[in-house]
């Protein structure tokens, strides 16, 4: 098995920070005074939007591609967009779960509550759109280990 390290910071569990997963914003943390909004829509949503319509405008022009040397060399320029969609939201995930801690260690939080999850839970199934394009549960597991390996008590709401 593999033990992740705990980090060693110098937090205090009185110091509470309230985040909040929207699709306006991906995550908005509060603490005190300090307020950080981490992403944006547009940059999120725009890049995995054109890499679908890449992959789309691919998918059909591949039955024009030459043939006659196998299925491999006729779906080649597909098989670039199998894992690019996919890599791009897990790198974004983990860079605004980083930014999401970072920002908590920086103010010295000790424990970091996920505000209204549930709700936004119940409208991301409502609206294909969002369930298609939005990571709540990917993003929530991603803060979850990392506060973990920092020492912040977690808590979802």
């Amino acid at each position: 098995t593999f033990e992740i390290e705990k980090e060693k910071h110098c937090l205090r569990p009185e110091v509470i920070a309230e985040a909040t997963l929207s699709l306006e914003y991906p995550i908005v943390v509060k603490i005190g005074k300090a307020k950080l909004t981490i992403g944006t829509r547009e940059e999120f949503l725009y890049r995995r939007l054109a890499i679908q319509a890449a992959e789309k405008r691919t998918r059909e022009a591949v039955k024009y591609c030459k043939s006659g040397k196998g299925r491999k060399r006729k779906t080649k320029a597909l098989a670039r967009f199998r894992d690019k969609e996919r890599n791009y939201v897990n790198h974004r995930l983990h860079l605004y779960s980083r930014k999401l801690i970072d920002f908590c260690i920086k103010h010295q939080a000790g424990t970091l509550i996920l505000l209204d999850q549930q709700e936004k839970i119940e409208i991301a199934k409502e609206e294909a759109f969002v369930l298609r394009n939005w990571s709540y549960y990917d993003l929530m597991t991603k803060i979850k280990y990392k506060t973990e390996k920092a020492g912040i008590e977690l808590i979802v709401d």
